[in-house]
C-alpha cells in the first residue's frame, strides 16, 4: 500500500486499519515485550581506578568488576552483547520501480488491541525504520495528542510494552508511538534521528494528530536520545515537541563512553562481527570513533558535554540550550544504581532549571535502573497541561544546515556548531541576530513568523567569530525603497521569484540595517 493514496485521506486509511486489510510485515507474528529486570553487576569503574591528568582527552582504563554498572545490564539478556538484528534498507537499490515505490507496510499485533507495527522503507537513512503505533479505542473526530517513548539500550520498539503507556494513552484517547530509531542500540546518532523523524511524520500525515499536543518520554539511552532529539528538530512544518520527560536518560555521550566498562577488546566481534560489543565499542561504531577522535559527532548527539573528570558542563556545545522554550520534566530513583547516569541527570537537572522556569525534577524511591520507577499517570497527567510554544527569541546552536525556528541556517564550515542568539518583534519589526559564528547565510522566514514586510523593518546584527554575515528575508513584495547601513545609504538584493531581500554584512561589529518598504 503506498502512502500517497492514503494520506490525504485517513478516514480511509483507518478504515482499512479496522478491516485488517493491511499488507502482513516480512518477521510475522507479534511483537514480543522485552525484558524489564533490573541491572546485575558486570565490570565497571571503581573509586581508586586511575583517571588521566587532562579532562580533554579522558582515557578508559580497566577497573574492579566489583563495582560495575553497565545500561547493557538493563538490556534484555538476550541482546546485551549479541549481535543486533536491525535491517538496511535495500530497497534504494533495488532495480524494481514497484519495489521502490513502497514506502511502509503495516499490521496489526496480535494480543494487543489497536496496536499496529509499521515497516518503513526509503527512510533517507539506508536503515529500515520499525515503529509502533496505538490507536485510541475511539477514532478521532478531531486532532488528538500523541505521546512518543523512546526505547533503552539494546530493547527495540516493544520496549514500550514493559511501561503501561499503551494503556495511558488509550484511556486518553491518544495515540502512542514507539520508534525503533534504526537501530536497538543507536544511542540517537543521526540515522536513529532520520527514522524516527520519517515515522513520525508519516504518522502526523496519515492520522488526525494534533501537532501542538506532541509528548515525548524516554529512558536511558531512550531518554538522551528523545532530549537531544527535541533540541535539534525546531523545524515548524515539522513535528516539535510541547513537552518532555527524559527518565534517567544517557545525555552526554562522550560522558558515557568514559564510564562504560570495557573488556580491551578481547572477545569484540566474536564470535560473529557485532557479537561481544561493550557500550564503548557500540559509540565508537555509530559516531566514528573515540570521543577524542570525533568530538563533534558524540557532542551533536548529546545535550549536554559533561566533562568526565571536572564534572563541568562544557561552554559552546551545549544542544541541550534548544530546550529552553519546551516545558521539561526529569525522572531518577533515589538510589539508581548507575551512578555515571545519575550524574549525568542531576547535572542536566541543574542545567536545565537555569534556562527553563517549566522544568521539573521528580525523585522517586527505587534502586534499579528500569522503566519501573517512572509513573506513566503523573507523567501523562503533567504532559496533558502542555501546548506547543514558538518562541520570539533564543540562544540556538545549529549543528547543520536545515531549518531551526523561523530560520534556515546555512553554514560556513559544515561538521562544526553554529550558535546565534535573536529576537523578533513582529510590533517594532525588529529583528536581532547576534553571536554569530560559522555562519554563512540565515534566512528569516518573515510571514511564518507573522512579521510584516513593510514599512521601516530594523536588523541588529553582530558577529563573534570575526567575519560579516548574508541575512535574507523572505515574504518581501518589492524592493525597499531605502536601504540604510548605520545611518548611511545601502543596498541589498531583491528576488522578485522568491519573494526575498538579502543584506550582506561584511563587518563582525554590531550594525543597525534600516530597510523601508512601500
Amino acid at each position: 500500500m503506498r502512502d500517497s493514496k492514503i494520506a490525504a485521506r485517513p478516514s480511509a486509511f483507518l478504515a482499512l486499519l479496522s478491516g485488517c486489510l493491511l499488507a502482513a510485515c516480512s518477521e510475522g507474528g507479534s511483537v514480543a515485550p522485552t525484558s524489564g529486570s533490573g541491572p546485575s553487576a558486570g565490570a565497571g569503574a571503581g573509586p581508586d581506578a586511575p583517571r588521566p591528568t587532562t579532562p580533554s582527552a579522558p582515557v578508559r582504563v580497566p577497573v574492579a568488576p566489583e563495582n560495575a554498572r553497565s545500561i547493557a545490564d538493563a538490556a534484555p539478556a538476550t541482546g546485551r552483547f549479541a549481535r543486533e538484528q536491525d535491517e538496511l534498507d535495500l530497497t534504494a537499490s533495488a532495480t524494481s520501480a514497484a519495489a521502490v515505490g513502497v514506502h511502509y507496510r503495516a499490521r496489526y499485533v496480535p494480543g494487543y488491541p489497536g496496536l499496529i507495527e509499521f515497516v518503513l522503507n526509503n527512510t533517507g537513512s539506508g536503515w529500515v525504520e520499525k515503529f509502533l503505533v496505538q490507536l485510541p479505542p475511539t477514532p478521532p473526530t478531531a486532532p488528538v495528542p500523541m505521546l512518543v517513548v523512546f526505547h533503552k539500550f539494546g530493547s527495540s520498539h516493544g520496549d514500550v510494552l514493559n511501561t503501561t503507556f499503551l494503556a495511558e494513552t488509550q484511556a486518553r484517547g491518544w495515540y502512542c508511538v514507539a520508534p525503533l530509531g534504526a537501530r536497538q542500540k543507536n544511542f540517537g546518532n543521526n540515522e536513529s534521528q532520520i527514522n524516527t523523524r520519517a515515522a513520525l511524520d508519516l504518522v502526523a500525515s496519515i492520522l488526525p494528530v494534533d501537532r501542538n499536543r506532541v509528548y515525548g518520554v524516554g529512558f536511558s539511552m531512550g531518554g538522551g536520545g528523545l532530549a537531544n532529539y527535541a533540541a535539534r528538530h525546531l523545524d515548524p512544518a515539522g513535528v516539535q515537541f510541547a513537552a518532555i520527560c527524559d527518565h534517567t536518560g544517557g545525555v552526554s555521550l562522550a560522558h558515557t563512553w568514559f564510564n562504560e566498562p570495557d573488556d580491551a577488546d578481547l572477545d569484540d566481534n566474536l564470535p560473529l562481527p557485532g557479537n561481544n560489543l561493550e557500550v564503548p565499542d557500540v559509540l565508537e561504531n555509530l559516531f566514528g570513533g573515540t570521543p577524542m577522535q570525533q568530538p563533534f559527532n558524540y557532542r551533536r548527539a548529546s545535550s549536554i558535554d559533561l566533562d568526565p573528570i571536572t564534572g563541568q558542563i562544557g561552554a559552546g556545545t551545549d544542544m541541550g540550550r534548544n530546550l529552553a522554550h519546551i516545558p521539561t520534566a526529569i525522572w531518577i530513583a533515589n538510589a539508581d544504581p548507575m551512578v555515571y547516569l545519575a550524574a549525568q541527570t542531576y547535572a542536566f537537572d541543574g542545567y536545565l532549571q537555569n534556562q527553563n522556569a517549566s522544568h521539573t525534577l521528580t525523585v522517586p524511591n527505587g534502586n534499579v535502573h528500569s522503566w519501573s520507577t517512572l509513573d506513566e499517570t503523573a507523567v501523562c497527567d503533567w504532559m496533558q497541561t502542555k501546548t506547543l510554544q514558538q518562541p520570539t527569541s533564543g540562544n540556538t546552536l545549529a549543528d547543520e544546515d536545515g531549518v531551526w525556528f523561523r530560520f534556515q541556517v546555512e553554514q560556513d564550515v559544515r561538521g562544526a556548531f553554529t550558535p546565534f542568539t535573536w529576537a523578533h518583534d513582529v510590533l517594532t519589526r525588529h529583528l536581532d541576530i547576534t553571536q554569530t559564528a560559522n555562519l554563512k547565510r540565515i534566512t528569516f522566514d518573515a510571514p511564518a513568523a507573522g512579521f510584516a514586510m513593510h514599512g521601516s523593518v530594523t536588523l541588529h546584527l553582530a558577529s563573534a567569530d570575526g567575519t560579516g554575515d548574508r541575512v535574507r528575508f523572505l515574504g518581501v513584495g518589492s524592493a525597499p525603497i531605502s536601504v540604510l547601513r548605520d545611518g548611511i545609504s545601502a543596498s541589498g538584493t531583491f528576488d522578485a521569484f522568491t519573494q526575498s531581500f538579502e543584506i550582506v554584512e561584511s563587518s563582525a561589529g554590531a550594525h543597525d540595517w534600516v530597510l523601508t518598504f512601500p
